[in-house]
């Protein structure tokens, strides 16, 4: 438990680096010092499917119109707390234009196994954003954006087009009447597999979360989880606590 605690800490110390890295680089031709925003939240909770599972998000705006997400994932074994498997998604995303929905993205997922990790590349399509849906969604207090990857390499593999639609959302339920306290979240990742019949199936992996803020930045989550991937016991529920770092 300890040691996996130890490499918990350097996987955050590794990231945190690499945005001020990103930062640094892409910021060096702004003539006035632009600040970085963005959050980091930490999520742990225990799954009906009997694992626990200790998550943190990272997004930081960044100048240029680049921004960085990522999303790390730990998951423990049945009956143990040790973090034995894990999984890293780590976007790099430009917006091709000042208020414009449409950003130009980057992804390097990082999966335990050898040779098993991928770099894809795509658009992302913040719907939100759009002049002619923003009033629609401001009405709905939501947040909505499209994603497909129109490439994907892996190491020792063909080249792949069109791999995964990922879709990502945010509502805040009631915010007058319960002060932003409310939402609900998630994203769905529509992973596209082509038949030897010509035809296609897919693949979700998706987590759907809703979140009460108690005091401060600390919320209580209850959480809808499907994946597809997994050989038995593909729907899962999810409950525990998540803390937000804004900065």
């Amino acid at each position: 438990m300890i040691c996996s605690c130890l490499f918990f800490i350097k996987k955050i110390k590794f990231t945190v680096c690499c945005i001020f890295f990103i930062s640094f680089a892409f910021g060096q031709d702004v003539k006035e010092k632009q600040a970085i925003t963005g959050f980091i939240d930490f999520n742990a909770y225990y799954d009906t499917r009997e694992f626990s599972v200790l998550t943190y998000n990272i997004l930081a705006n960044l100048p240029n119109r680049f921004q960085y997400f990522s999303l790390t994932n730990y998951q423990s074994s049945k009956h143990s707390f040790d973090l034995e498997s894990s999984y890293a998604e780590h976007n790099l995303r430009w917006s091709f234009k000042e208020n414009k929905p449409l950003d130009l993205t980057f992804q390097y997922v990082i999966r335990n196994g050898p040779d098993n990790d991928d770099f894809r590349f795509g658009l992302r399509w913040r719907m939100h954003n759009a002049s002619k849906l923003k009033s629609f969604f401001l009405k709905l207090n939501m947040s909505y954006s499209i994603n497909p990857m129109i490439i994907q390499f892996r190491s020792r593999s063909a080249t792949k087009l069109l791999t995964q639609i990922e879709h990502a959302y945010r509502i805040n339920l009631l915010p007058r009447t319960l002060n932003n306290r409310l939402y609900l979240g998630g994203f769905a990742d529509q992973n596209i597999n082509y038949l030897n019949t010509g035809g296609i199936s897919f693949k979700w992996v998706s987590e759907h979360q809703l979140g009460y803020r108690l005091i401060d930045q600390l919320y209580i989550v209850l959480e809808y989880r499907i994946n597809d991937f997994l050989p038995a016991d593909h729907y899962g529920l999810g409950y525990g606590f998540e803390y937000t770092i804004k900065f």
